[in-house]
């Protein structure tokens, strides 16, 4: 008889002998909050942001380009956050006078950077919405012109954040794949540097005095909406939270299919899954945005978090917080709630 040494059924049985509905046993308020809480602690053990090596205590912050785009002005900003480490951000003020205005950290998915969402060219002049750039309907823009300020950081591994040997073509290339794995022998990831440039984004809303601090919220997209996920559950100050294309299932989605580097992290499945971190969010504001026909987060998988979530947030007399945006469309934002509710 020939001998079976695949390794898939393995692989494939990890996720039910690892995970547990930490959600399970819930069914009081008091009880959904200590999850919630106890939650938190543990994605602070999973990403260490605290421990990222030579993280500065304050940015420094210089502007670098001005643009006026009609009804916003476009900085962009050049912002060291670690030592030898600064990052483009763009900051999109409204001409909305002197009324204090929602404000929102807009974090852009895989593709070519945070271009890709502030739509502009190389040479920083306006680029309209070419089909490549459909998936992310360049929303900083979207939420500008609504009157939200916005910031818009270039994520670590993207655009002109990328390692110098991956500064060629193909344009939309990323240095995820190095970066991801050369980062974890130090005990971060590479989502833990995204998610101290978003607490970084959001200092830098919180000190402008036209900026409305009980409104901050944070978008993302694909990768983005990864960032904007887990740091909205570690940074309470972020009230409004929209995670498009991501919330869903490990099993379903990250462990279904490949996905890039940037989506793993060590332990993480022992303490929840995707959608129990984003329950963890209640009774803060969140929108989840979810394609019916996205290939990389199928929409059984995302069914069955929108599920877990409306039991937490019911469980905290929160329904009225929380909107699932199921769209008949594929892996891209939609828009159709998150733009008002983050521009409120």
């Amino acid at each position: 008889m020939k001998q079976d040494f695949l390794i898939d059924s393995y692989m494939q049985g990890l996720f039910g002998q690892v995970y547990r509905d930490p959600f399970a046993d819930v069914h009081n308020k008091e009880d959904a909050q200590a999850v919630c809480r106890d939650l938190q602690k543990k994605l602070q053990t999973v990403f260490a942001v605290d421990l990222i090596p030579g993280k500065k205590e304050k940015a420094d912050i210089r502007c670098i380009r001005e643009d006026d785009r009609g009804t916003y002005i476009q900085k962009k900003l050049a912002v060291t956050f670690c030592d030898a480490l600064t990052m483009p951000v763009y900051l999109l003020v409204p001409k909305n006078g002197s009324k204090k205005a929602p404000c929102t950290v807009a974090l852009c998915g895989h593709g070519y950077g945070v271009r890709q969402i502030v739509g502009v060219q190389k040479n920083g002049r306006p680029r309209k919405l070419p089909f490549f750039d459909e998936y992310q309907k360049h929303f900083a823009v979207q939420l500008a012109e609504r009157g939200c300020i916005v910031a818009a950081p270039e994520l670590f591994g993207f655009g002109e954040m990328k390692l110098k040997k991956d500064m060629k073509i193909p344009f939309y290339s990323s240095s995820c794949k190095t970066v991801s794995s050369h980062l974890l022998p130090f005990g971060i990831t590479t989502a833990s540097m995204r998610i101290l440039q978003a607490q970084v984004c959001a200092d830098i809303l919180l000190q402008m005095p036209e900026a409305d601090a009980e409104k901050l919220g944070i978008m993302g997209i694909s990768g983005g909406g990864l960032t904007a996920l887990y740091a909205a559950v570690l940074d309470e100050r972020f009230q409004k939270i929209c995670i498009s294309g991501y919330v869903n299932s490990f099993r379903t989605s990250i462990l279904s299919m490949w996905h890039c580097p940037d989506n793993y992290f060590p332990d993480i499945i022992r303490y929840g899954d995707i959608g129990d971190f984003a329950a963890a969010l209640a009774p803060r504001t969140l929108v989840t945005e979810s394609g019916k026909r996205d290939p990389l987060f199928p929409i059984e998988g995302s069914l069955e978090s929108i599920e877990k979530i409306r039991r937490v947030y019911s469980l905290l007399d929160a329904e009225n917080k929380y909107t699932a945006d199921v769209f008949d469309g594929k892996h891209r934002v939609s828009g159709a709630h998150s733009f008002r509710i983050l521009s409120e």
